[in-house]
Formats: structure tokens, sequence, C-alpha cells
């Protein structure tokens, strides 16, 4: 199967319905974050409090914690009983959200939300693995890349017109309806990947015993360290950015919502980049020569905020697209190579890789509500420690880099 998945696409560029699945699964992340942004001023004036970007930090807390908890429970009992939770869930907190009556009631349901919906994003990733060998699995990760890249330059636009439309609540009734097709196409369209002949024993003590093991390979957790801190350098972006960049040049909600949908863009260019490098050399070839761009624009990017004191809108556009590019480049290498050594838990090693990809960026977005001040330079200092310190975890990562594992799909 995975040898017909990638001569296709290497000749043709399509995409099989399994991951155009997965992908459509993957675009939960970008709605879920983006779509609201918008929204950000309108829900504090609701509510009568300030302090709205807690409810994206409980969002990622939320998926923190479901993705450890999927990964184990998806090697023992298959990929698809715990989507039909997880969408579920993922809708009862979309629907929470939509009436929620204080920031403390959003918060709490923003969590619930990231409980279910991260069953996608980590199953998603287990789901590659099953089918895929590492250089396949890094094309089909550039492949989600570039779908999943869809979701921040709909998503904020789309939430920006729904929120001037009706209001911010309307952008949580389209995530629910959202949430409950995703589980509707599973059930209909989905096929079991798991091998019977790998299936996990799941008890406290296994599951315990198998994420220790894993936290001391070395190669997962530091290729998943790379992916968190580029990921952290987003999120710090998004985080800040709604403060940031609509209190400096007074965008309206539209038009802020089309400043985030260029970080889309850059994901979208970023994979196409990416599926053509691994033309011709492996992902580890094409991560070690990707690794320094992200440090270099973010260092451009600092370099330029410190020098200007109000740098003119078009080139904050212009290096933020550069930088998002970069980063982009990174992530479906390291998410191949952290996953090639683990067939047999490939549920519970992407558990773990995700939780730690997550966790990262949570910090990132805790960094920006502490020492934001509403400048540019402090954003683009956070965002700039964040890819230094993907860079760091690379040179610590493949110092050791073990051979895949026999069991593959």
């Amino acid at each position: 199967m995975s040898s017909g998945f990638g001569s296709a696409l290497a000749r043709r560029f399509r995409l099989p319905s399994w991951l155009l699945l997965i992908s459509a699964m993957s675009t939960l992340g970008p709605v879920s974050i983006d779509m609201y942004l918008p929204g950000f001023p309108q829900i504090e004036r609701d509510m009568g409090v300030g302090g709205v970007e807690r409810t994206m930090a409980s969002y990622l807390i939320g998926i923190v914690l479901g993705q450890l908890f999927y990964g184990p429970i998806s090697d023992r009992f298959g990929r698809k009983p715990p989507l039909y939770f997880g969408f579920a869930v993922y809708s009862l907190g979309a629907l929470g959200c939509t009436l929620a009556t204080s920031m403390t009631m959003l918060t709490v349901m923003r969590t619930l939300q990231g409980l279910g919906g991260c069953a996608g994003f980590v199953i998603g990733r287990a789901i590659v693995r099953d089918r895929c060998q590492p250089h396949e699995a890094a094309r089909a990760f550039s492949l989600l890349m570039l779908i999943f890249s869809l979701g921040p330059i709909i998503a904020p636009t789309l939430g920006g017109w729904v929120i001037t439309l009706f209001n911010w609540r309307a952008t949580f009734v389209f995530q629910c309806v959202l949430g409950l097709a995703l589980l509707a196409a599973v059930h209909m369209a989905m096929t079991e990947s798991r091998d019977p002949a790998t299936v996990v024993p799941l008890s406290l003590g296994q599951v315990v015993r198998s994420y220790a093991r894993l936290l001391r390979d070395r190669t997962l957790v530091g290729y998943s360290l790379v992916g968190g801190f580029g990921m952290a350098a987003l999120f710090s972006y998004v985080t800040g950015s709604p403060t940031v960049m609509t209190g400096i040049y007074e965008l309206s909600p539209q038009q802020f919502g089309w400043m985030i949908g260029l970080n889309g863009l850059a994901f979208m260019s970023a994979s196409r980049l990416n599926m053509i490098d691994l033309r011709r050399m492996g992902p580890a070839e094409a991560l070690g020569r990707a690794i320094w761009l992200p440090v270099l624009v973010g260092l451009l990017l600092l370099s330029c905020a410190l020098l200007w004191a109000r740098l003119p809108l078009w080139s904050v556009l212009v290096l933020q697209f550069l930088f998002f590019i970069s980063v982009g480049r990174v992530n479906p290498n390291v998410a191949a190579l952290a996953l090639a050594p683990h067939g047999r838990e490939a549920g519970t090693a992407a558990a773990l890789m995700g939780s730690l990809q997550s966790a990262i960026p949570m910090l990132g977005g805790m960094a920006v509500a502490m020492f934001n001040d509403g400048s540019i330079p402090t954003l683009a200092a956070i965002m700039t420690a964040s890819v230094v310190c993907a860079w760091l975890s690379y040179f610590w990562a493949r110092e050791r880099q073990p051979a895949p594992d026999s069991a593959s799909a």
C-alpha cells in the first residue's frame, strides 16, 4: 500500500481519500484557533472583563492532555473509535462556547474543545505512520500541511466576516457543525489502519511504562522539541498580534483576518518547496538544509523592529511571510523523522510528540501574556527566541538517529 501511495505522490500529486480525510481533520486546529481571533475585542466587551487570551491557552491545555489519552487508546482499540469520541466532545465544547455567559465558562468550554479536537490531530499522524515509510511520511506530512494551511487563510477571514455580520458566538456554531460533519465522515469513509498484529495491551502501568520509555528516546523527544519550538513562534505571533498589530496599525477585523491568512499562504509555499526537496533527498537532509532559515529570518525581523520605531506595515507583512515559510520548511520532516522508529506504538509516540509540540507553544503564549507590551520588538524577540531553541534542539536530536523499526503497515 505504501509503495503505491508513494508512486502516486511522485507521479500525479493525487491524494488518497484517507489522506484527504486526515487533512480535513487537521483543519480543526486552525479553525478553532484562528476563526475567533478577530472577535477578541468583542468578546471582552460582551463579558465585561479582559484576558480573552486565556481562552486560547486553555484550548492548548486540552490538546496537551487529550493527546496523551488518545494515543494509547488508539494503539489498543484502533484509530476509529477514539475519533468518534473526540469529535463528539469537540462539538459539545463548541456548543458550550456558543452559550457561554462568562469568561470562565468560555475558558472551560475551550478546554473541552481541545480535549476533543486533538483526537484528529494525534490519530491522523498515527494513521500516516501506519501506512507510510519515513520518506513517504515526509511527503504525506508536507501534503497535510499544504491542505492544513488553508485553515489559517480561510478561518480568520471567514471569522472576520461572520463576526461582522453576526457576532463572535456564530464562529463557535460553525465549529460545532464542523465537528459533527467530521464525525460522520470518519464513520462513512475511513477504514481502520492499525495492524491487528500490533495491538498494544492497555493498562495504566503499561501506558506509564510506554511513555517513560519514549521520553528516553532522544530522537523522538529531540525532533518533537524542534517542531514544538517552531510552532511556539507561530503561536506567540497569533497570541500577541491581535493586540500589537491592531493597536499599532488600527486594522479592522477583516483586515486582521487577511493578515493572519498570510501565515497560511506561507505554510502552503513551504510545503510545496519541501515536496520539491523530497524528490531529490530524504527528510533528514531536507531538514538539515532548512533548520537555519527560521533563525536567520527571525534575527532579521528583530533587528528591523529594533532599528525602526514603527515599521511600515508592508515590511512587517513581508518579514512575517518569510519567517513562517522558513518555519514551515522544518515541521513536516520533523514529524516523519520522530515517528519513523515507532511503528508498533505509532499512536502513543504520536501522542507524546503532539503533547510536547502543544505544551511548548502554550509556554510561548504565556511568555506573550507576561511580557507583551504592545510593541513589535518584544513580540519579535519571543518569536526569535523560539526558533533559536528549535535550532539547538535539532543539533541535540541528530546525535542519535536510529533506523525505523520493522513494524510497518
